[in-house]
């Protein structure tokens, strides 16, 4: 059997510009839309997703420090009282919100369902809260502040 060596040739029909308010009447094949004007890059509709809030899921620490310290922070979801060491670092400012055991949205959800919180699931959800923290906001004795210096000393 042989094969044609040339393609064949599309038919060129008369087309309407699919682009709104246009409706110009224009030669092109059938998988044409648009009239030769609106093809170009500029007429070219993009849809572009919102970035999404980082403080959804994570925690703003602004601090000043120029070395890498290790940091004991308290989960943030209700009703978990686990402590959670994350390690802060120069010019770094976002860090988990939650400890390992709720990272994930559905451990979070399955948690809050066990203690009986279904409200705050919703709200959760939803919400977008900015949630920011002070360098100093963890240390309020001598003692503690002893204890990260001793951290700090090992990192």
């Amino acid at each position: 059997m042989q094969l044609p060596k040339s393609r064949r040739r599309q038919k060129l029909r008369e087309k309407k510009c699919q682009y709104p308010g246009c409706g110009k009447i224009f030669f092109g094949i059938h998988i044409s839309k648009y009239c030769p004007e609106h093809r170009q890059d500029r007429y070219r509709i993009r849809k572009r997703t919102k970035p999404e809030d980082v403080n959804i899921k994570n925690q703003t620490f602004k601090h000043n420090y120029t070395e890498v310290i290790t940091m004991v922070l308290n989960c943030a979801l209700e009703g978990c009282d686990n402590q959670f060491e994350v390690k802060i670092y120069p010019r770094q400012y976002i860090y988990p919100k939650y400890c390992p055991e709720h990272r994930n949205e559905y451990k979070r959800i399955r948690h809050l369902r066990q203690i009986g919180r279904e409200d705050l699931i919703e709200q959760m959800m939803k919400e977008s809260e900015m949630m920011e923290l002070d360098p100093n906001s963890g240390r309020e004795t001598e003692a503690e502040t002893d204890e990260v210096q001793a951290i700090d000393d090992v990192a």
